[in-house]
């Protein structure tokens, strides 16, 4: 009897020992299988952060590039009212060529927001596991939105019947004279360039903001970069507005919309 008890007690060691390794063993492949699940998280979100950085540059470059086309516009609306405003003998063809010249091509700022949209129509933004950073990107879409309002608010009133409109009916830009008489021009041009300042000085302004809240968050990614040892070149390319390449990209673009 003592010997049979003893073979039973082997064989439930043994079953507990073979229990013991199957647990194990899934244990091990959960554990595996977690930690594949983790790399490719981590792998994703060094991709995005990667990606959204690239935004940023692409945003602060194009977007300084278009700032400075707005302040030459803005002022340019100024100098018109001045003029119009002058109680001397206006200079009709000066004004005609001041508009044709620095007013007539418009291009509307886009932003290279690719990489925040694709995150949030997927759900991979969860991906990235700094919340606050989380939080600025979306304050800087909401800002890029904002900021499309005030370009097609400003965009619409150029393209309108109270700007473009007028312009066609009263200008002749054969000989640059106008239909109009000198205090009809005053007044009807006046008011029309004092409404294009308010809309592109809103619309300009609002870029400002909107160029601060892409250099935040750049710099939110970067610091995010750095500290996840991500490996990426970190290069601000600066932005020269007389670039022959960026002039022959202003007319490219001019001759797609047209």
């Amino acid at each position: 009897m003592k010997d049979s008890k003893k073979i039973n007690w082997a064989k439930v060691s043994g079953y507990v020992l073979e229990t013991l390794g199957i647990i194990a063993s899934i244990l091990v492949a959960f554990a595996i299988e977690n930690w594949d699940e983790d790399q490719r998280k981590i792998e994703k979100e060094e991709i995005y952060l990667k990606s959204l950085h690239s935004d940023m540059i692409k945003d602060q470059n194009q977007l300084t590039r278009r700032i400075k086309d707005y302040e030459i516009k803005l002022s340019t609306t100024v100098e018109l009212m001045q003029n119009l405003s002058n109680a001397d003998e206006i200079n009709q063809k000066e004004i005609i060529q001041i508009i044709e010249d620095r007013l007539a091509y418009l291009f509307a700022y886009v932003p290279s927001n690719n990489t925040y949209k694709a995150l949030e129509s997927s759900g991979d933004i969860k991906f990235i596991t700094n919340s606050e950073l989380k939080i600025l990107l979306f304050e800087l879409d909401k800002s890029f939105q904002t900021n499309q309002q005030k370009g097609d608010l400003f965009m619409s009133y150029t393209n309108s019947l109270m700007w473009a409109g007028f312009l066609i009916d009263h200008f002749n830009y054969q000989n640059y004279s106008t239909n109009l008489s000198e205090n009809n021009l005053r007044l009807e041009l006046f008011n029309r360039v004092k409404r294009y300042n308010k809309l592109i000085e809103a619309y300009y302004y609002d870029m400002q903001g909107a160029l601060l809240k892409i250099e935040e968050v750049r710099i939110a990614l970067e610091e995010e970069i750095v500290a996840k040892d991500i490996e990426s070149d970190i290069v601000i390319e600066e932005v020269n507005v007389n670039d022959e390449a960026e002039i022959e990209a202003e007319f490219d673009e001019l001759e797609d919309l047209l």
